[in-house]
């Protein structure tokens, strides 16, 4: 579903990029941040932010937005401020769609029992992946999967076996969608202390083993790359 209204809380480093690449695809975009530093740093970005506090009661969203057609995401830097103002909107508003980040997978089991619709752990997904999802248009369908839908799409990390066929190979000559059905987001080369390389940087990676793929697909397209690569598990 579509939504003519956004709002992003939190102006961190994942919010400012959630967004830097949202706010254009929505008539009615608004960020809300809970100190100065925040709302400086919005300003520094081109973004006009309001300041709010977790006591809220609301009426702020009710006279400047149609609840029905608004989405939220709760970016605070902070897992139990997002936690309380996923509490906090949920109890106002039955059906808003609430996107929320979690630290980790147990803070991301919360967001979900305050109510949160969709929930990322940043444990898992950092800016910059959230990013190069956002910036490539053939990953357009994929991030409405996993931000607005019921979708079974995962992010797994799989290590280059020694003999994978993929080893000596470049990035850039697999089809993974063709033939995996999957996308490669980034690759953690284990020469380099094991920093990302982001597949728009690192499209001519060169895939030695014990180098790390990390990939977003559904569950029996991940499986058929495991198995393909010789994976044990």
């Amino acid at each position: 579903m579509s939504y003519q209204s956004a709002i992003v809380f939190g102006f961190n480093e994942f919010a400012k990029q959630i967004a830097l690449q949202i706010a254009p695809e929505y008539p009615s975009f608004a960020i809300f941040v809970m100190n100065e530093s925040e709302r400086l740093a919005a300003k520094v970005a081109g973004f006009e932010a309001m300041l709010f506090d977790l006591s809220e009661d609301w009426k702020i969203i009710e006279e400047k937005f149609d609840p029905s057609d608004l989405i939220v995401f709760c970016a605070l830097d902070q897992d139990a401020e997002n936690v309380f103002l996923t509490i906090s909107l949920r109890s106002i508003f039955d059906e808003l769609p609430i996107i929320a980040l979690a630290g980790d997978h147990e803070s991301a089991a919360k967001m979900k029992s305050a109510g949160a619709n969709k929930v990322m752990a940043t444990q898992q997904i950092t800016a910059n992946i959230i990013t190069e999802m956002l910036e490539k248009p053939t990953v357009t369908g994929v991030l409405h999967d996993i931000l607005y839908e019921e979708s079974f799409l995962k992010i797994a990390q799989l290590v280059v076996p020694k003999e994978c066929f993929l080893v000596g190979k470049y990035l850039h000559e697999i089809d993974w969608g063709e033939e995996f059905d999957l996308l490669v987001l980034a690759i953690v080369d284990h020469q380099l202390s094991a920093t990302f390389s982001f597949t728009s940087k690192g499209h001519h990676h060169h895939i030695d083993p014990e180098d790390v793929l990390v990939v977003v697909g559904y569950d029996d397209s991940i499986a058929a790359l495991s198995e393909a690569m010789g994976i044990i598990k």
